[in-house]
């Protein structure tokens, strides 16, 4: 148990768990004092590069060279070992708690709280038995929704431009979703990170609602209010599909669809252990069968068109009331 780490700041509580490290994650959402660490972060010695397949029983494994992304083994000792290929490697104890970090040398440091508080992180949250999305998600009274797709297809600027409108930022790029008698989103990270362009976005922000700074891969990161409280009720997941065509419209899907949409995304790719598998149809297919899953035809910007948060929620409430009667 700590209050502080060897940075000074207290232990992060993110995606329901305490995450303590020694070095700075960027996140605003500090663990309330006493509260029980689940997982240490160090610092350890850089490594050389190495794109092998580390020894022991491949838990996933995702990419091919040269575009290889990431490999999780367990190794003979119970302890997991996550490559991420050409960054760094976490080497994790058997019981999840204590990770060990080595960068390849020559990677920048700021890379340490990206590949931690996102894939790392993930990594954590399945093998911890979690539904994990991979979303964005924000909130206003009192419900969320997550934007649901793979990189690049407008989660996190859809989460801006709703934040923009009065939203709160529940969680970017990583959304576990806690079962039992209705869909939770624990808090998360409390920055949107954008990509190049999609920043304009923050010219919709309220002036001093939002801090912002530049990543260490290039994004502009936004730093957002959050809900206070330890996690929100899920009203939906919306599937952005961007246009140019001027569409906006919401397409519900029916749970069957809805079923195989959610596990087109998944925050890690590659699985190959039968029981994060087996997990991940359990409960993305009871997630289809909770809420509603939605398909977000959007006319995309720069610029936005004003009407986009608001048919958004509207859709969301609509649904979502009809998915809870």
């Amino acid at each position: 148990m700590t209050d502080t780490t060897a940075t000074g700041e207290p232990p992060q509580r993110l995606y329901g768990l305490t995450v303590a490290a020694d070095f700075v994650l960027h996140q605003d959402r500090p663990a309330p004092p006493g509260e029980r660490v689940h997982l240490t972060v160090i610092d350890g010695e850089p490594i050389a590069e190495n794109r092998q397949t580390p020894a022991g029983q491949v838990l996933l494994d995702f990419g091919e060279e040269p575009d290889r992304w990431y490999t999780a083994v367990r190794r003979e000792d119970s302890s997991v070992l996550l490559r991420v290929h050409g960054v760094c490697d976490f080497v994790i104890s058997p019981d999840l708690s204590d990770v060990t970090l080595h960068l390849v040398h020559g990677t920048d440091p700021g890379m340490r709280a990206i590949m931690t508080t996102g894939t790392l992180l993930a990594l954590q949250l399945y093998l911890r038995g979690s539904a994990v999305l991979h979303a964005s998600a924000v909130e206003r009274d009192g419900t969320a929704v997550a934007f649901l797709g793979h990189s690049g297809m407008g989660k996190s600027t859809l989460a801006a431009l709703m934040c923009a409108s009065g939203a709160r930022v529940v969680s970017d790029d990583v959304v576990p979703v806690a079962t039992g008698e209705e869909p939770r989103v624990p808090l998360g990270a409390t920055e949107l990170r954008l990509r190049p362009g999609a920043e304009a976005v923050t010219a919709d922000l309220a002036a001093g609602s939002f801090r912002t700074r530049l990543s260490a891969d290039d994004r502009t990161v936004v730093g957002l209010p959050s809900p206070a409280t330890e996690a929100v009720p899920l009203g939906a997941v919306v599937i952005p599909r961007p246009n140019r065509d001027g569409r906006m419209e919401l397409e519900l899907l029916d749970r069957k669809t809805a079923a195989f949409a959610l596990m087109s995304f998944p925050r890690l790719m590659g699985w190959r252990d039968p029981v994060v598998l087996g997990q991940v149809l359990t409960h993305l297919s009871w997630l289809a069968r909770s809420v509603p899953v939605m398909v977000a035809h959007v006319p995309w910007g720069p610029p936005f068109r004003e009407d986009i948060a608001p048919t958004i929620w509207a859709a969301v409430h609509r649904h979502a009331l009809a998915y809870r009667g």
